[in-house]
C-alpha cells in the first residue's frame, strides 16, 4: 500500500508540473523568449499564484480554479509541445537526469506519505486552507486569529490542490512537489560537475545546494502546510536564475548565452515578488534581488524597442504577484504588510494597531529565542542564547558558513597573486544578501527565516572559491566526495533513520491530520467561536476557530461570516 501512496504523490506532482510547464509556455512564448521546460515550469508557479490571487478575491478556491488552471496548461501545451520536446531532445543525458529526478521524487514521496505534525499546520495553516475553500477572500480574518493575517500565497496552492481525492490530504503534497522541483533544477548542474569536464561557475552554484535540498526533503516538517520551505525554495531558485543570468551561462544546449541572460533575468524577478508573497519575512531580499535582476535586465535590452517590450512586461508580471497579494492584506486584516500597522486603511474589518504591534512584538521575541519571556527577547539580552542557538544549526548556518569563508580565502588569495581580472559579475548577488542578512538580524533572526539568504550568500561564495581552486578532474571529484559527507553530517547520522524516513516505513494508508477537541465560546455579540481544549492547535475544528477567544469579536453583517469579521476598535463600515 505504501507502494501505491508514493505512486499516487509522484502522478499528482508530475501532473500539476505538466499544468505549471503549459501555463508558463505560453507567457514565455508571448514575450518571445526560447525557453526549456524548468524554464516555463517557475514561470507558471509564479503566474499561477497570481491567478489564484484574483480569483479568491471573487470566489472560494473550488474546482472551477482547478479548470481555469488546467485549461491555460492544456492550452500551453498545444502552443509549445514540439519546441519544448526539441528543447528535451537537445539536453545532454537527458535520460539519466529524468530517472534520477524520478528517484529523488520517489523518495521525496516516501518521505511526505508520514503523519503530518507540523505545528503550525495545526494552529492555523490547515484552517487557512479551509478558508479559502469555503469562502471567498474574507475581510478581517486576522481579527479571528492573527497569524490568519500573514497573507502567505502557498496557502492558495494548498487550496487549489485540496480538491476531488485529495480533500483532506493535501498536505501530502505541496511542499514536497516544491522541493522535487527544486532538485529537477540543480540536477543538470550537479550532472556537469560530476562529469568534471570545465563546469560552468552556475553548475557549481547549484551543486552547493543540494545540501540543503536533501535536508529539506527528508525534514518531517515537509508533511503539512509550512510555509517556511517552499520560501526558502523559491529564494534559492531565484538566485540560481539571477546568478546564472549576471554570469552570462547557459543552461541549455544550443542556446547563446545573450539569449539567455534576459529569459533568466524576467523569471528572477518573477520568483523573487514570488517570494515576497510566500512569506513576508523575505521581502528585502527579495526587493533587493528583485532590483539586482531589473537593473541588469535595463542594461542589457534597454537599446531595442523589443528590449524595452520585455522590460515593461516583466514589470507588469511582478505587479501581476505582488499587487493583488497587497490587496489580500489590506482585506484580511487592514493593513498590506501585516503586522507592520504601515499605511493602514480605514475600515472596519481593521485589526486594531495596539494588537498588530504586539503580534510584531512576539513574532520578533520569538524568533529570537522561543524559550525566553517577552521582556527578556527585547533590548540585547538575547543575544548569547540565540547565538549559542545559531551554532548548533549545521546545515542552516555552519556549512553555508564554510562555503562563505571558503569564497573569502578564494578572494584573499587572489588579491595576494595581483590578479588584476575584474571580479564576476555574479558577485552582485552578495547585495540582496547583505540587505536580506541586516532585515532578518534585527527583525525576525529565527534560522527557519534566515536559510535562503544564507545559502545563497554560502553557494556565491563556496562557487567563487570552486572556481578558483577546483581546477582539475580529481579536485572536483574530491570536493564532490567532501559535499556528500558534509550532507551526512548535516542530517545527523544518528538520528537519520529513526527521525527522517522510519516515521514512513508503517504507513499503510494515507494519513490525514490530527483531530481536534474543541469547545463553543459566545463573543458579547452572540458569535459562536469554537476553541481548542489542551492546546492551541484547532486542526479539523470546525470554522470559525480560534485558539485566541476574543470576547469582542463580532461579524460585520449578523449571520454573514463570508462578510466578514470585526474587533473592539471600529471604524467606518465598508459595504
Amino acid at each position: 500500500m505504501l507502494a501505491l501512496i508514493i505512486v499516487c504523490i509522484v502522478a499528482t506532482w508530475l501532473l500539476c508540473a505538466s499544468v505549471c510547464i503549459g501555463a508558463g509556455g505560453l507567457l514565455l512564448r508571448g514575450l518571445g523568449f526560447s525557453f526549456s521546460a524548468l524554464d516555463a515550469f517557475w514561470t507558471g508557479v509564479a503566474l499561477i499564484t497570481g491567478v489564484l490571487q484574483v480569483y479568491h478575491f471573487f470566489r472560494a478556491i473550488d474546482l472551477g480554479a482547478v479548470f481555469l488552471l488546467a485549461g491555460l496548461g492544456v492550452g500551453g501545451w498545444i502552443w509549445n509541445r514540439a519546441a519544448l520536446l526539441q528543447k528535451w531532445r537537445e539536453r545532454e543525458n537527458a535520460g539519466l537526469a529524468a530517472t534520477l529526478m524520478l528517484m529523488a521524487a520517489g523518495i521525496i514521496a516516501f518521505r511526505c506519505a508520514a503523519l503530518g505534525e507540523h505545528y503550525d499546520t495545526g494552529l492555523y495553516g490547515a484552517q487557512a486552507v479551509r478558508w479559502f475553500i469555503t469562502y471567498p477572500l474574507v475581510p478581517g480574518l486576522g481579527n479571528l486569529l492573527a497569524q490568519l493575517g500573514f497573507n502567505s500565497s502557498v496557502f492558495l496552492w494548498f487550496a487549489a490542490l485540496n480538491q476531488g481525492p485529495w480533500r483532506s490530504l493535501v498536505h501530502h503534497l505541496f511542499d514536497g512537489f516544491i522541493i522535487a522541483a527544486l532538485f529537477a533544477t540543480i540536477l543538470p548542474g550537479g550532472l556537469r560537475v560530476l562529469r568534471a569536464e570545465r563546469p560552468f561557475p552556475i553548475d557549481w552554484f547549484c551543486t552547493l545546494l543540494f545540501v540543503p535540498a536533501t535536508i529539506w526533503a527528508t525534514t518531517s516538517k515537509i508533511v503539512g502546510t509550512n510555509t517556511d520551505l517552499p520560501t526558502g525554495v523559491v529564494c534559492v531558485v531565484a538566485a540560481a536564475f539571477l546568478f546564472r543570468a549576471l554570469g552570462g551561462e547557459s543552461s541549455q544546449q544550443g542556446t547563446s548565452a545573450s539569449d539567455a541572460r534576459p529569459i533568466d533575468l524576467v523569471i528572477a524577478m518573477a520568483l523573487f515578488s514570488l517570494a515576497a508573497t510566500f512569506k513576508i519575512s523575505s521581502a528585502v531580499f527579495a526587493l533587493l534581488g528583485w532590483g539586482v535582476a531589473v537593473t541588469k535586465l535595463w542594461s542589457l535590452r534597454r537599446g531595442t524597442a523589443s528590449g524595452k517590450r520585455q522590460i515593461v512586461w516583466a514589470v507588469i508580471l511582478s505587479a501581476a504577484i505582488v499587487l493583488p497579494w497587497v490587496g489580500r492584506g489590506l482585506v484580511l486584516t487592514g493593513y498590506p504588510f501585516f503586522p507592520s500597522t504601515a499605511l493602514a486603511i480605514p475600515v472596519d474589518w481593521k485589526v486594531p494597531a495596539l494588537e498588530t504591534q504586539q503580534q510584531a512584538d512576539f513574532a520578533r521575541s520569538f524568533a529570537r529565542v522561543p524559550d525566553l519571556t517577552y521582556e527578556y527577547a527585547h533590548g540585547w539580552k538575547w543575544l548569547r542564547p540565540w547565538f549559542r542557538q545559531l551554532v548548533r544549526e549545521r546545515e542552516g548556518f555552519l556549512i553555508p558558513l564554510f562555503f562563505a569563508l571558503a569564497g573569502g580565502g578564494a578572494g584573499i588569495i587572489r588579491r595576494r597573486r595581483q590578479n588584476r581580472d575584474s571580479l564576476p559579475q555574479w558577485l552582485w548577488m552578495l547585495a540582496p544578501v547583505l540587505g536580506g542578512l541586516i532585515f532578518w538580524f534585527l527583525e525576525a533572526p529565527a534560522m527557519r527565516f534566515g536559510e535562503p539568504v544564507m545559502w545563497t550568500a554560502g553557494a556565491t561564495m563556496g562557487t567563487f572559491a570552486a572556481v578558483h581552486f577546483l581546477n582539475t578532474p580529481g579536485r572536483i571529484r574530491l570536493a564532490l566526495a567532501g559535499l556528500l559527507l558534509l550532507t551526512a553530517w548535516a542530517a545527523h547520522p544518528r538520528l537519520f533513520w529513526g527521525s527522517y524516513f522510519r516515521p514512513s516505513v508503517g504507513v499503510r494508508t494515507f494519513l490525514r491530520l490530527p483531530t481536534a477537541k474543541w469547545t463553543p465560546h459566545q463573543t458579547s455579540s452572540g458569535l459562536t467561536v469554537n476553541v481548542p481544549v489542551e492546546t492551541n492547535q484547532c486542526w479539523d475544528a470546525p470554522l470559525p476557530c480560534s485558539p485566541y477567544f476574543r470576547g469582542t469579536l463580532r461579524l460585520r453583517e449578523p449571520g454573514k461570516v463570508e462578510r466578514g469579521f470585526a474587533s473592539g476598535e471600529s471604524s467606518t463600515v465598508v459595504k
